[in-house]
């Protein structure tokens, strides 16, 4: 075998003994390769720890709890670095400004403008800010120093959260809509001839309010995200169906008829008074709640006014302010206040007690003013004579004084019953507005009413009967509105003529008809006021001058035997316009006698 000269033995000439340089060697490095020029790959795996250290070093310093991530926008403002504070001020900045973004509703060819604040869309302040706060905050802890990095170098959006008030949008469409809108109409329950009738719904036609709160926040994202400069949907209008159904309003009618079909004794402490199913009908109203369901309730008004009229008898009760003639001058005289029937709530009560089964209920009478006070009377403007000075006396035209003045015998039935008549009606007052009936305010002419029978005519004979003579008061009140310009409803002439009468221009009366009635067309109250003497009846209007009639025309035509006679008068109103109507009378020739 050859000698071989070891690698690690010493050379010759060397100290076998010497000690020998110490070698580093990598354990995969093939023998005999120079060890220490391996050991390059240290520092490059020590390159990114470090620079994640710093990363994450730099991050931690950056950032606080409660602070908005850097280069975060919200709505085109900067709202990076910011405090939770600084941030509520800022989003409420941004809310302001978005109240007053333009809205168009475009239907069927027709907009309609408004708001996102007058709309009810508006920022969510408090979701919004927890929204940008949350910007970079993601779950994965060791992820947040690289999306702070990515921050530094790459802008990002905050949402805007938004939140629809659907009653306020609700209510703007229909403003909105106007007169284009058609609304539903709810069922509801109507009296009827004293029994409830149901009265069906009826749909209506309209933009569909929820469609338009679900489409609000879609639409206004093109605000945010497109530069938009206003928020636009494209809507049709459709059916509108009522809330409440038939079945309902049936139901209601069952238990409102259930509450009301009998008597209710009202108990107070000055006496008790029975209230009529009729009448408890009457006080019913069917309204809907919100959810269109149909429910029965009283009329506050209507139970309030029931009740003064109820215990309007009851001791030391208000007295209404009145008017009466002294010197020839209307004076008021003043109302006095007094007990009435109830205290508030009254009807509230009445109806719970009626839910619970119960048919008589307690009510307390309290204070209270009169319904007619002196201010209203002040209000009526009843201050002069109206309708000039006329008369009429053996068929002919004259004057007397204020009113209408017509004449007749001394003495006789007839009289007592035209004296009778102007005691009942004299000091009536008419309201502006307000028709006056004969018949309705005076009654049935009776002998327990203070009246005689006199002559009177009846299917064209000359009969006796309580009341007759009567006529010539009808005619007289005829004849005073008939100056005044006032409004003439109902009237019928004599079927024959007598001289004591304007011809053609004159009212009969019977009960209950023919009726005379007139309506007080003026802003201005009426003041009926009757005198008489012995041979005379006198009828005069208070008021404050308005407009005047006269006579202008009469003609006379034939129809058979009996003369038709038409008159016509000219009414000329305070701005000076004029306007013209016609009375007619058909006059047999005499008694019995037909045409």
């Amino acid at each position: 075998m050859d000698d071989e000269t070891s690698a690690d033995a010493p050379l010759a000439g060397e100290d076998a003994t010497a000690p020998q340089p110490a070698h580093l060697v990598r354990p995969d490095a093939p023998e005999g390769e120079d060890a220490p020029h391996r050991r390059w790959w240290l520092p490059a795996l020590l390159v990114p720890v470090v620079i994640v250290i710093v990363l994450i070093i730099a991050w931690a310093v950056d950032t606080s709890p409660g602070e908005v991530m850097r280069n975060v926008e919200l709505s085109g403002v900067d709202i990076g670095g910011l405090t939770e504070d600084e941030l509520t001020g800022r989003v409420g900045e941004v809310a302001d400004g978005f109240a007053g973004t333009p809205v168009v509703l475009s239907v069927d060819g027709t907009t309609y403008e408004t708001t996102a604040g007058e709309i009810g869309l508006m920022v969510d302040e408090e979701q919004t800010a927890a929204s940008a706060l949350e910007v970079g905050d993601t779950s994965l802890v060791l992820a947040r120093p690289f999306t702070w990095a990515r921050s530094l170098f790459v802008e990002q959006q905050a949402p805007v959260q938004l939140r629809v008030d659907a009653e306020q949008v609700s209510s703007k469409v229909v403003e909105l809509e106007g007169d284009d809108r058609t609304p539903p109409t709810e069922p509801t329950v109507e009296l009827v001839d004293g029994a409830f009738s149901i009265v069906p719904g009826v749909p209506g036609r309209g933009l569909d309010p929820t469609e338009v709160a679900r489409r609000l926040p879609d639409a206004a994202d093109a605000v945010f995200t497109d530069e938009a400069t206003k928020i636009t949907l494209e809507l049709t209008t459709g059916p509108i169906p009522p809330l409440g159904s038939e079945a309902e309003a049936r139901q209601a009618a069952a238990d409102a008829e259930a509450l009301v079909g009998e008597d209710l004794v009202v108990r107070t402490q000055g006496g008790d008074r029975t209230i009529s199913s009729d009448q408890l009908r009457s006080w019913v109203r069917l309204t809907s709640d919100p959810d269109g369901a149909v429910i029965v309730v009283f009329d506050p008004g209507a139970v309030a006014y029931g009740l003064r009229g109820a215990f309007a008898d009851v001791e030391g009760h208000p007295v209404d302010a009145s008017f009466t003639l002294e010197n020839g001058v209307p004076v008021i005289r003043a109302d006095q206040p007094g007990l009435v029937c109830c205290e508030d709530g009254a009807a509230a009560t009445i109806l719970e007690a009626l839910q619970s089964g119960t048919r008589s209920v307690d009510l307390t009478l309290t204070q209270g003013a009169a319904p007619f006070t002196a201010a209203d009377a002040e209000a009526y403007g009843i201050k002069e004579p109206v309708g000039g000075n006329n008369a009429w006396r053996s068929g002919a035209p004259t004057t007397a004084g204020p009113g209408f003045t017509t004449y007749h015998d001394a003495g006789g039935a007839r009289v007592v019953n035209i004296h009778r008549m102007a005691d009942l009606v004299r000091g009536a007052v008419i309201p502006p507005g307000g028709q006056f009936s004969i018949n309705d305010h005076v009654g049935e002419r009776t002998a327990a009413k203070g009246f005689v029978g006199a002559g009177a005519i009846r299917d064209g004979k000359h009969v006796t009967e309580i009341g007759g003579g009567v006529s010539q008061f009808a005619t007289t009140m005829f004849n005073t509105a008939y100056f005044a310009g006032l409004q003439v409803d109902q009237s019928q002439a004599h079927s024959e003529y007598f001289n004591r009468y304007p011809r053609g221009r004159e009212a009969t009366m019977g009960f209950p008809a023919p009726d005379l009635a007139f309506t007080n067309n003026t802003p201005y109250g009426i003041m009926i006021w009757t005198s008489y003497t012995d041979t005379s009846l006198t009828i005069t209007l208070y008021s404050t001058p308005y407009a005047r009639g006269e006579q202008t025309g009469i003609t006379e035509a034939q129809s058979g035997n009996c003369a038709v006679v038409t008159t016509t008068r000219t009414i000329t109103y305070p701005d000076g316009k004029t306007e013209t109507d016609k009375f007619r009378a058909t006059y047999r020739p005499g008694e019995g006698l037909r045409c």
